[in-house]
């Protein structure tokens, strides 16, 4: 708990002499900037800002912000839920200007430095730098040379279109950079979701504070994007490129793409076709403009750059030479990134724009300069080092942390390749309050900020990514060694407007009903989304029916009826040999542990838990498709997936809780999803998986004579949902073919097949690319298995001397049509053939 009186949020906080605190200024009082938001803290008081720690916690984690953690004895990454302090990083205006400034300036170079390493290379000429630092830095992409010259667009806009910027205050007070990133820099998307968590949590002291808003960084980049497309009389198609759901910033990627509008694509899903690069939608193929990349250089184009790289489009570097394509950044600028430029950085700055820098860099040497090198040897502890590529597997070291016989070889490594490293001087980062258990207390920060092209040069967010240390002993703060984060607050003179992404009254928007296209892999992943969910309700029924019924047997009832629900148990869940095995006699005696097993263990193929995994990993490859609504509903099914379950009340009532999130997520598809072509591959997907596990239980029921006993016959009704109605109609009598009807042929039951098949033929007309005088193959799977349905009746059926065996081989030849109408879907839609090309003479 925190302390329990409200002034004394700041009695534990202790400061470190010699160096720079936040909150505290070097005479022990705390700084202007920063009384207001402490008084308002402390008037607050402990338990209010418990509760609003709660709140922000559980805000986070329904939007579903996470940060993923590589772990090297993992082959996935891991989520962790992201961490956000409630206590906001505050600069004046003032000190925010210098900031700018030399951020600004920072921009410029850059850009005037990528242009000249791909054009005339002015830098080697004048000798600014060692050539070895150019020419053996696989940053350098010869693919990429001439790029800037050849490209007319390049040649007269600014090809850095955006970077990052980290940056640290050391104990004078002034701010050093430590790095940039620039080819697919991320936390933008992180810094705007913690400014919308904190404005929400802290209304009034976020508006009474007078902060600058970060909405219209984000406007500006939008703009920027638009006109470096170079389209006129259209909207552009500008589409985001990401690696996927396993990177450790897709939600980033996710969250940027629905905020600023566009397509959320992974390299899958485009193409270059005679130099063009075009997405692969279920409407077919649209060309882009634009592609906002997350994916680093080397993996952007197998055909030139990284030949392994699955991320990428091959045929892309190709398409951006010839002006059909514009990528921002452009390929090539990860050359940026390579940390052996930073001790150079003073000397290119008054090379390229004739300036000081403004912002200086954190002392840096190149261990590849031989004088440089016996320099940091002579105290390396006063060192960080590191490697000077960023894709070099080897981690940043100190010598404080090195010891006998590791410092040895590490040594002896930097003997053996000095070019590959680069000491960076240890700076003591400033002290930030963090807001802990007892009141206020200090960590380590790190601010990342974020420069994007505008009309007019370069425009710096008033705002950024503070992450944080909690511990005073970390000396590398980064989010994969689990870094807090903050929201930095750039303090305004005047009240500030609000500002958002709306375009302005004299920007004319073309009214349109239709949306971009919608990538054959988004389609694909929403037709399994709704098919996995599908069958984990289907599954969720039929085990929640087998306890109910082993609860009744225990009291002495219907033991016949309860192995058949058991049988049909194994049989939907495909976990042969289980209930129908030889040994089923001890499993009908303790069903327990094996309804365990298929509830829960997500390892078993078939299973409950499965499926239920299956159903949340799909939704994250269309995060950008869903709503809020529904992005909590899988949030709350991914958590329950790890309920722990031992007895059959916990079983029940886990299950309970499965089918009203499932059924609350089927409910917000319908009523809140707009009728566009991913809606119906949706409810294409729903409607097929529906249909198969109705004709799969009727044909267990069929098989093991379940349709025999009254009781059985009830069970189904139950599992289907249908006992009311049912009742209802025929007055408590029942037989098996008021049962079939109601099941099979009943277009009033929302279950029924007849209605599935029905929805099946409506939806198929509402998919793209339709062409009224052509028969597709999804079309004329569909008829035949509309048509061998139409052609009976429950009453043909019990004309025959055995109806439950003919109706279980109408059943087997119905569901054959079924899975060639769902392979025709995906032959159509989901996959797309590429042009082959043979390289070489037929011999290969």
């Amino acid at each position: 708990m925190m302390t329990k009186d409200p002034y004394h949020l700041i009695d534990n906080y202790k400061t470190i002499p010699g160096v720079y605190d936040e909150l505290y200024d070097f005479d022990g009082q705390i700084r202007n900037k920063y009384k207001f938001l402490v008084k308002s803290f402390q008037e607050l008081g402990p338990a209010e800002l418990i509760n609003r720690r709660r709140d922000t916690d559980r805000i986070l984690r329904e939007n579903g912000v996470t940060y993923n953690l590589y772990q090297s004895e993992q082959r996935e990454a891991k989520e962790r839920p992201w961490e956000l302090d409630l206590f906001p990083l505050v600069m004046e205006s003032e000190e925010w200007r210098i900031l700018e400034r030399g951020l600004n300036q920072r921009a410029d170079l850059l850009d005037a430095l990528i242009r000249d390493v791909y054009s005339k290379r002015r830098l080697l000429y004048e000798k600014k730098i060692p050539a070895e630092i150019l020419f053996n830095e696989t940053s350098f992409l010869r693919a990429c040379d001439g790029m800037y010259e050849s490209n007319q667009f390049l040649a007269k806009n600014p090809a850095l279109m955006f970077f990052v910027c980290d940056l640290i205050r050391a104990s004078d007070g002034n701010f050093y950079v430590l790095n940039d990133r620039v080819q697919a820099p991320s936390g933008s998307g992180y810094s705007l979701e913690n400014r919308i968590v904190l404005s929400r949590i802290f209304p009034s002291m976020y508006r009474d504070a007078m902060v600058h808003r970060v909405a219209v960084y984000f406007r500006s980049l939008r703009k920027s994007l638009t006109q470096l497309s170079g389209v006129s009389g259209r909207e552009p198609l500008i589409v985001l490129l990401t690696p996927g759901p396993s990177n450790e910033t897709y939600f980033e990627h996710a969250y940027l793409a629905g905020y600023l509008g566009y397509t959320l694509v992974q390299g899958e899903d485009l193409t270059v076709r005679k130099n063009k690069v075009y997405m692969k939608t279920v409407e077919g193929l649209q060309q882009v403009d634009l592609i906002l990349r997350r994916v680093d250089d080397d993996f952007m184009d197998p055909l030139e750059l990284k030949g392994d790289s699955l991320l990428g489009i091959p045929g892309l570097l190709e398409s951006v030479r010839s002006g059909n394509v514009k990528i921002a950044n452009p390929i090539g600028t990860g050359f940026l990134e390579n940390r052996a430029l930073l001790p150079f950085y003073s000397e290119l700055c008054r090379f390229y724009l004739g300036e000081d820098l403004i912002l200086p860099m954190a002392p840096t040497y190149w261990l590849g300069n031989n004088q440089q090198f016996q320099l940091v040897l002579q105290n390396p502890e006063k060192y960080v080092f590191k490697t000077v590529s960023r894709t070099d597997e080897e981690l940043p070291v100190t010598f404080v942390e090195l010891s006998g016989q590791r410092k040895d070889v590490f040594l002896e490594k930097l003997r053996q390749a000095p070019k590959r490293f680069i000491a960076q001087e240890m700076i003591q980062s400033a002290t930030v309050p963090v807001l802990g258990e007892n009141g206020f207390r200090p960590g380590r920060a790190i601010m990342r900020t974020f420069v994007s092209s505008s009309g007019s040069g370069y425009q710096t967010m008033a705002g950024g990514l503070v992450r944080v240390s909690p511990s005073l002993d970390d000396f590398f703060i980064t989010s994969q060694r689990g870094a807090w984060s903050k929201d930095l607050w750039v303090l305004s003179t005047e009240t500030q407007k609000e500002e958002s992404l709306l375009v302005p009254k004299s920007d004319q928007i073309l009214i349109s009903r239709k949306s971009s296209g919608v990538p054959s892999r988004v389609a694909d992943n929403l037709f399994w989304l709704a098919r996995y969910l599908e069958r984990s309700e289907n599954q969720t029924r039929v085990i929640r029916e087998a306890v109910f019924k082993i609860l009744q047997v225990e009291d002495g009832y219907e033991k016949e009826s309860l192995e058949n629900i058991l049988k049909l148990v194994t049989h939907v869940t495909n976990s042969y040999p289980g209930f129908l095995g030889d040994d089923s006699g001890e499993l009908f005696a303790n069903p327990f542990p094996e309804l365990q097993r298929l509830t829960v263990d997500k390892n078993i193929v078939g299973s409950l838990g499965f499926h239920l995994r299956s159903l949340v990993l799909a939704s994250k490859s269309v995060r950008d498709r869903l709503s809020d609504d529904m992005k909590k509903i899988l949030l709350h099914l991914e958590d329950q997936s790890s309920y722990g379950i031992e007895s059959y009340d916990q079983i029940i009532d886990f299950l309970q809780k499965i089918i009203v999130n499932l059924s609350s997520l089927t409910g917000l598809s319908f009523e809140n999803m707009s009728r566009e072509s991913g809606w119906y591959f949706l409810n294409l997907g729903r409607r097929i998986e529906r249909s198969i596990n109705m004709i799969l239980m009727l044909q267990g029921m069929i098989q093991w004579k379940s349709f025999e006993d009254k009781s059985s016959f009830e069970t189904f009704l139950r599992i289907s949902d249908i006992r009311l109605t049912y009742n209802r109609r025929y007055s408590g009598k029942i037989d098996q073919e008021s049962v079939l009807d109601i099941l099979l042929f009943d277009t009033s039951n929302p279950r029924s097949l007849a209605y599935q098949l029905e929805q099946i033929n409506a939806d198929l007309q509402f998919l793209p690319g339709k062409d009224k005088k052509t028969v597709y193959s999804e079309d004329r799977a569909a008829l035949q298995l509309y048509t061998h349905f139409k052609m009976k009746d429950i009453s043909i059926f019990f004309e025959s001397e055995s109806p439950l065996t003919a109706v279980s081989i109408w059943l087997e030849e119905l569901h054959g049509y079924l899975r060639l109408l769902s392979e025709s879907l995906s032959a159509r839609y989901f996959n797309y053939t590429e042009e082959q090309t043979r390289i070489g003479d037929t011999n290969g």
